[in-house]
C-alpha cells in the first residue's frame, strides 16, 4: 500500500520526491536547556542517560554539533532548514520598542505566526504534502500545529511555548503510541516531531529521580537537572521500544538534538550558556539512526548544524531538498568531512524588530575546523535577561582544540585569523 501511494505522489508532484520503494518512518527527537556535555555517551559520570547511549551507539553521532541559543530561533530553524537572519524568527518575543508590539505583546503571536509562515518550505506541511501522517509534540512556538502543515497534533493554539502539546513526555507518552499505532493501521509512513519541554524548567522530576541524585553533584541544582536529563532519557527508551515492539525500528529514520544549552550548575544565575554563543549555549551533540542504511560511526571532529537537520529529512523522505537551504544531508559524511566552516547567530530574548534582524544580533560566531570567531553585534543581551545571558562585546577567537572551555581569547595574538573567518562571516550575512 505504502509502495502504491508513493507512486502516486511520485506523479502528482513531478520533480519533488525521488523514486525509492519505500519511504521510512522519521523520528525527531528535540530534548531543550541539554547542556553538551551532560550525557553518559559524551563522557559525563554524575548523569546517567542509558537510553540516549545505546541509541547514539546506534547511529552517526556528530559530537560537535550546534544549534541556535535560544529555543524560538532554533525550533524556527528546524521548521524552515534556514538561519534566522534568513526565517525571521531572531528571538522569543517581541520587544516593547518593536515596530509591531503595540498590537502584539507576548500574548498574541501573531506578528511572529506570519513571519514564520511566510517562509518558502515548512517541513510538517511538506512532509503531509508529500503523503506522510505528521504528528506534533511538545514545543511549537507561534503557530498551531495545523498551521505549519502538521496533520496532527497537541498544540492547537498559538502560544510562547506550545500550550498543551507540553505535557507529553511529563505526563506519559501515550499520544505518541496513538499516532503511530493509527499510522501502522493506515499504512501510511508517519512523522514525529517529539519536542519535550525537557530537561527545561520546571526543574521537578520524579521524587525517585530526585533522590537518586541528591548528593551526587557539586550544587543542588546540578543534582535536580541531571534528575530531569534522566526523566528525558526515559521517554526517550520508551519512545524507541515502541518502535521495536510494533516491528518499526529498521523502517525509522531517527535524528536526535537539543535545541540549545544550559548551565548545568548555576541554571539562570549562571552566563556563557543559554542565550549566548558560547559552548554550553549553543553545541550539541546530533546523532542519526537507521538500522542497516546508516553506519554506525563517532564523529568527534567534523562540524554540524542545525540547519542540516530538514535538508536530511527531506532527503530521506525523498524531497528534493531547495537550493535556498544552506544544510547538508548528514548520512553524507564525506560531505560533512569537506565542509570547514558553519555559522551561528545569537540575538536578544526580545526581537527588536521583526522585519530587521539586524537590529536585534547580540553576536555572530564564525566555526572554521577547531577555531571559533565571536563578533559582537549591534545590541547587547536583554536587561532582564542578563542574569543568564552575556556577550563579551569585544571580538574573541577560541582554540577549541587546545581550549575547549573558551578560556583564552587569542584574537589580539592571531589577527590574520580573525580578520579571515570575519571576512567568512562577512560574506554570509554582513552586520553594519
Amino acid at each position: 500500500m505504502i509502495h502504491r501511494l508513493f507512486l502516486l505522489a511520485a506523479l502528482l508532484l513531478p520533480g519533488l520526491l525521488h523514486a525509492e520503494d519505500k519511504r521510512p518512518n522519521i523520528v525527531l527527537i528535540l530534548s531543550d536547556d541539554h547542556t553538551y556535555s551532560h550525557y553518559g555517551f559524551m563522557g559525563n559520570e554524575m548523569v546517567e542517560t542509558p537510553n540516549l547511549d545505546r541509541m547514539a551507539g546506534e547511529s552517526l553521532l556528530y559530537t560537535r554539533g550546534y544549534s541556535m541559543p535560544v529555543c524560538s530561533p532554533s525550533l524556527a530553524t528546524l521548521l524552515t532548514g534556514l538561519l534566522p537572519s534568513r526565517h525571521g524568527i531572531t528571538g522569543n518575543d517581541l520587544h516593547a520598542s518593536s515596530p509591531k508590539a503595540p498590537k502584539a505583546g507576548r500574548a498574541n503571536r501573531d506578528p511572529l505566526r506570519d513571519r514564520l509562515l511566510a517562509n518558502p518550505l515548512i517541513l510538517p506541511k511538506t512532509l503531509s504534502d508529500a503523503g506522510y501522517l505528521t504528528f506534533q509534540t511538545g514545543k511549537l512556538w507561534n503557530t498551531s500545529f495545523s498551521e505549519v502543515g502538521f496533520t496532527h497534533g497537541m498544540t492547537k493554539e498559538r502560544s510562547r511555548h506550545g500550550g498543551a502539546g507540553l505535557s507529553i513526555g511529563r505526563k506519559g507518552m501515550e499520544p505518541v503510541h496513538e499516532f503511530i499505532d493509527m499510522a501502522v493501521e493506515k499504512e501510511k509512513p508517519f512523522f514525529v516531531w517529539y519536542a519535550p519541554l525537557l530537561p527545561h524548567d520546571p526543574h521537578n522530576p520524579p521524587e525517585r529521580l530526585k533522590k537518586k541524585y541528591a548528593g551526587k553533584g557539586p550544587t543542588k541544582h546540578g543534582e535536580v537537572y541531571h534528575a530531569m536529563i534522566e526523566w528525558f532519557d526515559e521517554t526517550c527508551g520508551d519512545l524507541d521500544r515502541y518502535l521495536e515492539k510494533k516491528g518499526l525500528k529498521d523502517d525509522t529514520f531517527i535524528i536526535y538534538l537539543s535545541d540549545n544549552g544550559w548551565d548545568p550548575f548555576a541554571g539562570y544565575g549562571g552566563g556563557r550558556a543559554k542565550l549566548t554563543p558560547y559552548e554550553n549555549g549553543i553545541r550539541t551533540p546530533v546523532f542519526i539512526r537507521w538500522p542497516g542504511k546508516v553506519q554506525p560511526t563517532r564523529d568527534d571532529s567534523n562540524l554540524v548544524s542545525i540547519v542540516d537537520v530538514v535538508p536530511t529529512l527531506l532527503s530521506v523522505a525523498g524531497i528534493s531538498v531547495p537550493d535556498v537551504m544552506p544544510g547538508l544531508d548528514l548520512r553524507d559524511h564525506e560531505a560533512v568531512e569537506e565542509r570547514d566552516t558553519i555559522f551561528i547567530e545569537s540575538f536578544r530574548h526580545d526581537i527588536m524588530d521583526i522585519d530587521d534582524p539586524s537590529k536585534s544580533v547580540t553576536s555572530l560566531v564564525v566555526l572554521d575546523g577547531w577555531s571559533k570567531l565571536i563578533l559582537p553585534g549591534t545590541v547587547g543581551p536583554d536587561a532582564n535577561k542578563a542574569r543568564f545571558s552575556s556577550t563579551a562585546g569585544v571580538v574573541e577567537l577560541f582554540d577549541l582544540k587546545s581550549d575547549p572551555t573558551e578560556t583564552k581569547n587569542l584574537a589580539a595574538e592571531r589577527p590574520a585569523e580573525v580578520k579571515r573567518l570575519k571576512a567568512l562571516q562577512d560574506a554570509q550575512w554582513k552586520v553594519e
